[in-house]
């Protein structure tokens, strides 16, 4: 198993340093540079992944990402992502070049082969990308309607599974810490599947309070700021279980519960998504749902090549499902 002290050998620095960035310490005077190549590594040395040929690339292909470099360090569910699809790339002979979506440079798409968009894009983005004539993948969520191939994980399988863990642990007053996102251009929310399931499905079972349901943008600070405010708001009746949107939102949501010194898992048990390197180095360690973010952005690639060799061929969705990882913030 990889240890913090494997990380910052690689990474080439010192273990509080690798400590204090998994854990998102924003006293850490440390450029973007050095925190991203410490989470780069933490996700490699913990998928094991080693590319064993590397071909001399043939095409180049535009990744657009919906969101900033910053945004990518704050959360790094797309950070996996991203890793996922150099890896695949490499082995294809394929490079890469990253751009953002706001800094499209529209007379040099022309010397992509195709394009792999990752995040949330509204119609308006969508148009766009598919003037550019290229073959064109997405990663995150459902746009057949479009006529695109695209990537997507399955949320509402988890959920549902967590509600029932919960419930069959005698815990029936559930709450969730969730991420909030709107697109770029059009600034419309983006519908999260995994919110949509908890309410639908708790209703189903007459468990739903809204009083339990608390949202804002993803990251350590937003979850730190919600659970603060679940403790104040609620008191005692505040939930025995719950649900929060990604691994980097759990960290703040820790924070917070240990501040009020509320016990995890006695008092409150959290289970979490994304499976990211810091959730086996946080205190306790999250139980938390494993996304294939990885395999995402490999099956990515390889969709964005099998259109390119068959330009006409029918628009595909991939669902890949998610694990849960038992640790020791949940009972």
């Amino acid at each position: 198993m990889t240890t913090i002290k494997d990380v910052a050998k690689e990474a080439g620095v010192s273990i509080s340093t690798v400590s204090r960035i998994l854990n998102f310490d924003d006293t850490l005077s440390v450029g973007d540079g050095t925190r991203r190549r410490v989470l780069e590594v933490a996700e490699r040395l913990q998928y094991k992944k080693r590319t064993k040929h590397t071909p001399k690339a043939s095409k180049e292909i535009a990744v657009v990402q919906w969101h900033s470099d910053k945004e990518e360090l704050n959360d790094l569910y797309y950070l996996q992502i991203q890793y996922g699809i150099e890896n695949r790339a490499a082995t294809l002979g394929t490079s890469i070049e990253r751009i953002t979506y706001e800094s499209i440079d529209k007379n040099k798409m022309k010397k992509f082969s195709g394009i792999i968009a990752v995040g949330k894009f509204d119609k308006t983005e969508v148009t766009e990308l598919q003037s550019y004539g290229l073959p064109l993948i997405f990663i995150g969520e459902n746009y057949l309607a479009y006529g695109c191939d695209c990537v997507r994980s399955d949320f509402e399988t988890p959920v549902m599974k967590i509600v029932d863990r919960f419930i069959d642990r005698g815990i029936d007053d559930i709450g969730m810490i969730a991420g909030k996102e709107q697109t770029t251009t059009e600034k419309l929310g983006v519908r999260d599947p995994r919110v949509a399931t908890f309410n639908s499905y708790l209703k189903q079972k007459g468990l739903y309070n809204e009083d339990f349901v608390f949202q804002g943008p993803f990251g350590p600070d937003s979850g730190y700021t919600l659970m603060t405010q679940a403790i104040q708001k609620l008191g005692k009746k505040l939930p025995h279980g719950f649900m929060i949107g990604s691994d980097s939102m759990a960290v703040g949501v820790l924070r917070a519960l240990q501040q009020n010194k509320i016990d995890v898992p006695d008092r409150v048990s959290l289970i979490s998504f994304n499976d990211v390197a810091i959730a086996k180095y946080t205190s306790p360690a999250l139980t938390t749902v494993h996304v294939h973010t990885e395999l995402m952005g490999e099956r990515a690639i390889e969709m964005l090549d099998q259109r390119m060799k068959e330009p006409k061929k029918i628009p595909e969705l991939t669902v890949i499902a998610t694990e849960l990882m038992e640790r020791e913030s949940s009972l």
